[in-house]
Parts: C-alpha cells; sequence; structure tokens
C-alpha cells in the first residue's frame, strides 16, 4: 500500500498549535476495486477546518460575558491573577464559576493533607451549609433540625460519629457538641446567612425532683465577647422538706460537675475531679453544710470561674445551694486546641490556665461575661484556685 503524510491541526487547545503527522495507508487499486480515491488536499482542508472552527469556538466561550461578578475580566488579566495564588486559594477560584473551572489544569494540582484542609475552610466560609469536620476532613450538610436545640437532635444526620468523641458534656450542668459550637462561631464570623444562631445553645431552667425529695435545677445560657463562646451555668439544689441529712447524701452522691477538675460530689481526693473545699464535710456535724456567699472560686486547669451562695432557709426549707459557672471555650475554630480540649477532657497533665496565657487570671471569664452584660465592674470577694 502505498503512504500519504499529511499534516493537521492535531489540537484545538490554545498552548499546542503545532502540527503533527498523519499517516493514510491507501491500499492497491487491485486489492479492492471499488473503493474510490480521495484527494488528500481535501482530507487537509476539512481536518484543518473543523479544528479552527472548534479554537474558535472556544476562544468565544473563553471571552463571552459571563456572571463573574467582580471577576469579569479579560482572560489574561484572571491569568496573572492566578499566578499569584497559592493551591489552594487557586482551586477555591477555580470552583467559583464553570467559566473558570475550565482554566485549571487539574492534573498537574495535587494537595497535600493540610493543603485540603485549608481549601476546605475557605469552601466552609463561603457555602453556608456546610461545615467542616476535623475528624474526617470533609464538609458536611448540617441538619435543618439543629436549628431548634441541641437535644434531642444533636446526632440526627450526624455524618461522621467520630465528631462525637469532644463533646463538652457535664451531666445535668452543660452539654454542647463541638460541631454545633463551631457552626454557631461560622455565623459570628462569616455573617448571618450562615449556620446556627446563636440562641439553640440555650438551655432553659430544667428541674427535677428526685426519689429522695431533692430538687435540682440548671440552666445554661451562652454570649460571644472578643470572638471568644461564653457559657453560664446556674445550678440550685434544694431538698423539698428541709432535710439536710438527704441533701448532703444527695450532693456528695450525685451532685453536679462545675468542670471535669471541679465537682460538687466528694470526687476524688488524689485526684480530679475535686470536691468544691465550700461543699467539703466539716466539723462534728458533716450532714450539715457550712452558710456562705458568694464564695468564688476558679479551675486551674480549664478557663472556668465559679461563686457558690450556701444559704439557710430556716427549719422549714432548709439549706440551699447556688452555684454560678463561668466557662470560656474560645474561638471553637478546632476541637484539638487548648481552650476546647481543657474545657471537654480530664487530662491534668494539660498546659494551666496561667501558663497558657497571662490573661486568664482567676476569675477573668466572669469578667468577661459581665462586659459582654454591659458591666464593668471587676469581680468583687477574694478568688482563690480550686486546685
Amino acid at each position: 500500500a502505498a503512504k500519504i503524510r499529511l499534516c493537521i491541526l492535531a489540537s484545538p487547545h490554545l498552548r499546542h498549535e503545532r502540527a503533527l503527522p498523519l499517516t493514510f495507508h491507501l491500499l492497491a487499486p487491485h486489492a479492492v476495486p471499488h473503493v474510490r480515491f480521495v484527494n488528500p488536499a481535501m482530507v487537509v482542508l476539512t481536518v484543518t477546518h473543523e479544528a479552527i472552527d472548534r479554537l474558535a469556538k472556544l476562544f468565544r466561550q473563553m471571552r463571552a460575558p459571563s456572571n463573574l461578578g467582580a471577576l469579569n475580566l479579560p482572560l489574561e488579566i484572571i491569568l496573572m491573577i492566578a499566578t499569584h495564588l497559592d493551591k489552594c486559594a487557586l482551586v477555591s477560584l477555580a470552583l467559583t464559576c464553570q467559566s473558570l473551572y475550565g482554566l485549571w489544569e487539574r492534573r498537574g494540582l495535587s494537595l497535600t493533607l493540610a493543603e485540603k484542609e485549608t481549601l476546605l475552610l475557605l469552601l466552609e466560609k463561603d457555602t453556608p451549609v456546610l461545615y467542616y469536620c476535623h475528624y474526617c476532613t470533609k464538609l458536611h450538610r448540617w441538619h435543618g433540625r439543629w436549628r431548634r436545640s441541641i437535644a434531642p437532635w444533636y446526632e440526627e444526620s450526624l455524618l461522621c460519629k467520630r465528631s462525637l468523641d469532644k463533646h463538652l458534656y457535664l451531666p445535668l450542668t452543660c452539654h454542647i457538641p463541638y460541631y454545633y459550637a463551631r457552626l454557631v462561631m461560622n455565623r459570628h464570623f462569616y455573617g448571618s446567612k450562615h449556620s446556627l444562631p446563636l440562641h439553640v445553645l440555650n438551655e432553659r431552667a430544667r428541674s427535677c425532683t428526685h426519689s429522695d425529695g431533692v430538687v435540682s435545677s440548671a440552666t445554661q445560657h451562652v454570649r460571644i465577647f472578643n470572638d471568644q463562646l461564653l457559657v453560664l451555668s446556674v445550678i440550685s439544689l434544694t431538698h423539698l422538706r428541709g432535710d439536710s441529712v438527704s441533701l448532703r447524701s444527695h450532693v456528695d452522691s450525685y451532685g453536679h460537675s462545675v468542670c471535669e477538675h471541679l465537682t460538687l460530689s466528694q470526687g476524688c481526693p488524689n485526684s480530679v475531679p475535686i470536691q468544691l473545699s465550700e461543699l467539703a464535710e466539716k466539723g462534728n456535724e458533716p450532714s450539715k453544710f457550712m452558710a456562705c456567699g458568694p464564695a468564688f472560686g476558679s479551675c486551674t486547669f480549664c478557663l472556668t470561674d465559679y461563686s457558690i451562695n450556701i444559704t439557710w432557709q430556716g427549719a422549714r426549707k432548709g439549706y440551699n445551694i447556688e452555684v454560678v459557672v463561668h466557662r470560656g471555650l474560645g474561638d471553637c475554630r478546632t476541637p484539638f486546641n487548648w481552650h476546647w480540649r481543657t474545657i471537654s477532657t480530664r487530662d491534668s497533665a494539660e498546659e494551666l490556665r496561667s501558663e497558657h496565657s497571662p490573661d486568664y487570671r482567676p476569675g477573668s471569664i466572669r469578667d468577661q461575661w459581665n462586659k459582654a452584660e454591659g458591666i464593668a465592674e471587676i469581680t468583687d470577694g477574694e478568688w482563690r484556685r480550686a486546685i
């Protein structure tokens, strides 16, 4: 068979304008007598015309007006901007619209795990219905029912069950899953179209009458001050018939937690959590309490301040115990930072609050809460470290 080598434009892409050889095999006339000979010049003309049409169409698409907003610029300017972007910003830019996505050279761009996290955080900021999960390095859609309250919806449609590991969970006192805190702070940082409103973390007064006659109640309120999430819990304990012995037994056995390191119950004498000294048994009448208040204290490990009031209401009502707890959760940008780790886990090997920052003196979280409420006064009374 005779060979005729022709040159056509082999690629319609912008960066490849060189001609490549194309080989045609023409069989001898005696082999296939009914095959009509094709003029090679016509082949060149037809193929070249098709390639030019594709190139022209591509140029028209790239230069056609598109809904790019502030980026509705000439192609050369966009490419010039792209040369100054890092990988994560470049991918984020390419994903903004179809026109820019076509310019992204996907095959030559790979991201490390840290770069992938940075990219997903950028996309989270631009996508109100999604939140970033630090455990599986993915973006998840949050459930609409989470707008109502924390319980009982907090596990519904939770795509990553590993995120349940880092909850702030103090039974009957304070319950805030990390991803709830993140969504609330996303709204604070990124705007009202994002995520969850602050009030979903508020818990109305929960009151319970126990079989031993003790009545306990707890409320939870939240504030944001200086880009930090603050939590206020108020705990109250009394007895229906003023029975001090039953109240003492209940507190020592089932007392609420102040934080992972402090508790109202007897706790552990040589390790955390330990009992508040104001509630510890004293003197010859261990069944009773020592009236006090308000007495102030703070945790040595985490950002928890508290005040306690123990009042005698007479023989009919007995003692009333009220504990006000202020907690600082930080900016909630990751469950692995110092603020969230110390408030949600019981690791006494963590860096102490005074070592982490001189601003975290005893009483500082209570003062921040007061400032958020418009109260300028500094905490009155003697602050002491509970541990």
